[in-house]
């Protein structure tokens, strides 16, 4: 807490308060924030990592756990990326969650009702859970839609801002531009991207998906699979929340998954030293930005 409070130039703490919160760039911080110190609680115990995967700004998180950046670059870079986040759209954008819909069907609505640059595919969570980027507008027309391809459910996402698609893509050059003179660190630890489904064996590699991220699709289904297919032996989502553990359990039943969230720490931590004989394992985070 002290390290993130020394980069921004006032207490983090100050962050935790439900109308701080609203804000973008409160919210990108907080997660960041809870992410790293997760992470080192469990270091603390001596439970480590061999792969680490974030979903959205919990990539920022998953960097500085696989030693890409430090954590003073971390927050200079989160700061940035939300606040031109939320210059660029204060209002009349967001994400929109579609339930029970395949990706098939939800490009041709997209490809249907969406306007000009106003609608896009933003993250591919599960395989019938799709999160489209867009304008209220955007979002009226498919609601007005939904019944024609079967769509299940739909939920508004409480994020202000169109992330991780095109309209991203200043964001995108100004996270580049904190990394411009990065030195190159090579990844202590297997890290995985949900940008491209791949693991990033390189700082470059880490960087790129840092940086163009948040302006392309979170392929998270694709990650998790690639996770499975690695011999993931348990799945530990850290703060906040528990979406990524439910994700993954749904996706691959039988690799045992925890939420940090779902218990007090010392069981979890009892829990995840039961559940593999070397205390390693994967780490996701977080819920969307």
């Amino acid at each position: 807490m002290t390290a993130v409070s020394d980069a921004l130039g006032h207490d983090v703490r100050d962050l935790d308060d439900a109308d701080a919160l609203s804000s973008t760039v409160a919210a990108q911080l907080a997660l960041f924030t809870v992410g790293v110190a997760a992470t080192r609680i469990l270091a603390e115990d001596d439970i480590l990592p061999d792969a680490v995967a974030g979903h959205s700004i919990g990539a920022f998180a998953a960097a500085v756990t696989a030693g890409v950046i430090t954590l003073e670059e971390g927050v200079q870079a989160v700061q940035l990326r939300a606040q031109v986040m939320q210059d660029l759209y204060p209002s009349g954008y967001g994400l929109l969650a579609l339930l029970g819909a395949r990706l098939v069907d939800v490009e041709r609505l997209v490809a249907e009702v969406g306007g000009a640059d106003d609608l896009f595919v933003a993250m591919e969570n599960a395989e019938e859970q799709i999160v489209l980027a867009g304008s209220d507008a955007a979002f009226e027309r498919v609601r007005a839609s939904a019944a024609k391809y079967q769509i299940r459910e739909i939920r508004r996402l409480e994020v202000a801002v169109p992330s991780h698609c095109a309209l991203m893509e200043p964001v995108a050059q100004a996270v580049a531009g904190v990394f411009h003179s990065l030195p190159a660190r090579r990844p202590v630890i297997r890290y995985v991207s949900a940008m491209t489904a791949r693991s990033a064996m390189t700082s470059a590699a880490v960087v790129a998906d840092l940086t163009g991220g948040v302006a392309h699709r979170v392929r998270w289904r694709d990650a998790t699979d690639l996770l499975a297919e690695l011999g993931t032996s348990v799945v530990v989502q850290l703060s906040p929340g528990r979406t990524t553990a439910v994700l993954f359990a749904t996706a691959h039943s039988v690799i045992p998954v925890v939420a940090l969230d779902d218990a007090p720490y010392a069981d979890s931590r009892l829990r995840i030293r039961k559940l593999t004989r070397a205390p390693r394992c994967a780490a996701q985070g977080t819920d969307e930005d």
